[in-house]
């Protein structure tokens, strides 16, 4: 995905940098979007139903507020819209709140550079911005030999079976 072009009811051009996807943040993380602009769940009321989200950039707090399912969260930068996200669920647990925004709208802060990465895609987006308290998952463990595993199980099983059969013999 690239940024993409938009014109407004004003014909000024707005550059599109995430358009309508999702993300998901859960209590006591963030998510960093383009230009640096980190959007932090600081907190949920006791039942889950209300979130206390605070957006920064390069750790100044920019704007904070509480939001519910349905409502939006809009950052606005001299009358022009620089984040938009529409509050879709709340999970609540234990552990406590699981936060789905859908969608999602980043536009291109003009006063800033433009950023210098390739857009990423939300897969990717997403695993780098997982908390530390998960490491990554590997399909299998490091230095673990998959044919040797099987030709130490086939033996396991042959030998088996061939005690088997003489214990029946008997």
């Amino acid at each position: 995905m690239s940024p993409s072009l938009a014109a407004d009811n004003k014909e000024k051009l707005t550059i599109i940098l995430i358009d309508g996807e999702e993300i998901y943040l859960r209590s006591g993380s963030s998510y960093t979007f383009l230009q640096d602009y980190q959007l932090y769940i600081k907190g949920t009321d006791t039942e889950g139903k209300r979130v206390w989200v605070e957006l920064s950039r390069k750790g100044v707090p920019l704007q904070d507020a509480i939001v519910t399912e349905g409502s939006q969260f809009v950052y606005m930068q001299n009358s022009t819209e620089i984040l938009n996200l529409t509050v879709n669920t709340i999970y609540a647990g234990a552990d406590g709140v699981l936060v789905r925004f859908s969608p999602v709208y980043q536009y291109l802060d003009t006063r800033l550079p433009m950023p210098q990465n390739p857009v990423e895609s939300h897969e990717n987006v997403s695993e780098k911005n997982v908390s530390p308290d998960y490491p990554e998952m590997e399909p299998q463990a490091k230095d673990f030999d998959m044919p040797l595993f099987l030709l130490g199980l086939g033996t396991v099983l042959l030998a088996t079976g061939f005690f088997a059969g003489k214990r029946k013999g008997k």
